[in-house]
């Protein structure tokens, strides 16, 4: 069993990410420098030079391939009415998207986990908050 899915990211998406990498490793050119130096070692550095690279071009798609079965268990309904939510506005911290939902903040807070766990959504921690980023254009199950 394999679950695929696509994700782009908009601009308000790129322009938080571009904030959270800037914060952690610094500009580009200082990314550059720590690939060369650690040989790329550590795959988030190389996937934070990607985003960046990504988001100097305006555009960033991903695609994501899952073969846990146990992801299944973390599709219900109510996690699916927060990705299409989340589709249709600009990035939230969890505790908006709770308000806007009329959920509650631990519910949706686990919600957001579970489905990050599984790399179905993408978090990032802004500061005290979670923001799921990205919008989920393509969604499939395959036996």
């Amino acid at each position: 069993m394999l679950l695929y899915l696509k994700r782009s990211y908009r601009k308000e998406d790129l322009a938080i990410l571009k904030r959270m990498i800037r914060k952690k490793y610094g500009r580009i050119e200082k990314i550059k420098k720590i690939m060369q130096v650690k040989k790329c070692s550590f795959p988030e550095i190389g996937e934070a030079y990607l985003f960046y690279l990504g988001i100097e071009d305006g555009m960033v798609e991903e695609e994501v391939f899952i073969e846990d079965k146990k992801v299944l268990n973390a599709l219900t309904a109510k996690r699916f009415e927060i990705i299409e939510f989340l589709n249709k506005i600009p990035p939230l911290s969890i505790k908006d998207l709770a308000n806007r939902l009329g959920r509650d903040y631990k519910n949706v807070y686990d919600d957001v986990s579970a489905l990050s766990k599984f790399f179905v959504l993408n978090s990032l921690k802004t500061g005290k908050e979670i923001v799921p980023l990205g919008v989920v254009e393509h969604f499939e199950i395959r036996l």
